[in-house]
C-alpha cells in the first residue's frame, strides 16, 4: 500500500531506500537501525547508510542513548521545509541560468506537442504563466482548465473565449462569445494567446478536412489523436490572435445584422471552403 507514497517521495529526492526507512520511522517514536532493517527484511548496511544520509540532509534526527536511535521530523514541517527549498533553488537556478543567455537573442520556439494530455499540460502551464491577458477559442472541454482559469482570473487576468460549441463555462471569470447555430462542431480544438507574446494551438484534427460550417461525424479524441504547437515568434502568436478577434468580429456582426455575412457572394472557391 506504500507504492505510491514510495514514488512520491523518490519524484521529491529521496532514493527507495530512504523513503522506506523515513515512513518506516514516521509512526513510531523512535527506532534503531537494527529494528528497521528487521521490519523492512533489508540489509542492515543498506539501512545504516539511508540513516545517515537522512540524517545529513535534515530528515531525521538521531536520539542519544546506549544505542543509536532515529526519530522521523514530522511529515508536515519537513515537506513544508522541502517545498521551500525547492522554491527558493528554483528560483535561484533561473536566475544565474538566465545569465547564461546574456548578450545572445532568445531563439522564439517552436514546440511540437504529441497527445491530448501533454497538450492540457502545455495549456495549463501557458495560462499559468499569464499575466495580463489570455484571449482563447476552445471547443474541448473546460474542465482540464478549470483550476487554472480561475486562479489567472483572480490574479487580474482577462479572460476572454470564442467558441463554436455551446460549452459549460463554469462559473470561470471569463468573457464568452458563442458562436454555436446549432450544428455541432466536429473537432476538438484550443487556440490560445497569453499576454499576446505566447500562443499554443492543439487538436485532434489529424488528417481530416471538412467544409466549414456543414454538418460532420465527430471526429476521433483518444490520446494519440491530438497534436498542436506553441510558440513565441511574433508572427505566428499574431496570426493565432488575428484568427480568434476575426471568429469574434464576423460572430458580433452576425447578431447585429441577423445574418451569416459569409456567403456565396463572396468566398473565392479554395480548398478551405470545399473541404478537400
Amino acid at each position: 500500500m506504500w507504492d505510491e507514497l514510495l514514488n512520491y517521495l523518490c519524484n521529491i529526492g529521496f532514493s527507495r531506500i530512504e523513503a522506506l526507512v523515513y515512513c518506516t520511522l514516521v509512526p513510531e517514536e523512535k527506532m534503531g537501525g537494527y529494528q528497521i532493517a528487521k521490519k523492512l527484511n533489508v540489509q542492515r548496511p543498506s539501512v545504516y547508510s539511508a540513516l545517515t544520509s537522512l540524517e545529513n540532509r535534515g530528515f531525521i534526527t538521531a536520539v542519544p542513548g546506549e544505542t543509536t536511535e532515529y526519530s522521523a521530523i514530522a511529515p508536515d514541517i519537513l515537506m513544508d521545509e522541502l517545498s521551500r527549498r525547492y522554491s527558493e533553488n528554483a528560483s535561484k537556478a533561473k536566475l544565474e541560468l538566465e545569465k547564461l543567455t546574456d548578450g545572445h537573442k532568445k531563439l522564439e520556439r517552436f514546440v511540437n506537442i504529441t497527445g491530448k494530455s501533454n497538450l492540457i499540460a502545455a495549456v495549463n502551464r501557458c495560462i499559468e504563466t499569464t499575466q495580463k491577458e489570455i484571449v482563447f477559442t476552445c471547443s474541448m472541454n473546460l474542465s482540464p482548465f478549470e483550476n487554472t482559469l480561475k486562479n489567472a482570473a483572480k490574479r487580474g487576468v482577462r479572460i476572454v473565449l470564442f467558441s463554436w460549441s455551446n460549452i459549460d463555462t463554469l462559473g470561470i471569470p471569463l468573457e464568452f462569445y458563442c458562436g454555436y447555430d446549432g450544428v455541432a462542431c466536429a473537432e476538438e480544438r484550443i487556440l490560445l494567446v497569453s499576454d499576446e507574446m505566447h500562443c499554443i494551438i492543439g487538436s485532434n484534427d489529424r488528417a481530416a478536412f471538412y467544409p466549414h460550417g456543414k454538418k460532420c461525424s465527430p471526429l476521433p479524441a483518444d490520446e494519440k489523436d491530438f497534436l498542436g504547437m506553441m510558440s513565441d515568434n511574433r508572427l505566428v502568436v499574431n496570426l493565432v490572435t488575428e484568427h480568434i478577434h476575426f471568429d469574434i468580429y464576423l460572430h458580433r456582426l452576425k447578431k447585429q445584422y441577423g445574418k451569416d455575412l459569409i456567403d456565396s457572394s463572396i468566398q473565392i472557391g479554395t480548398l478551405m471552403e470545399k473541404g478537400i
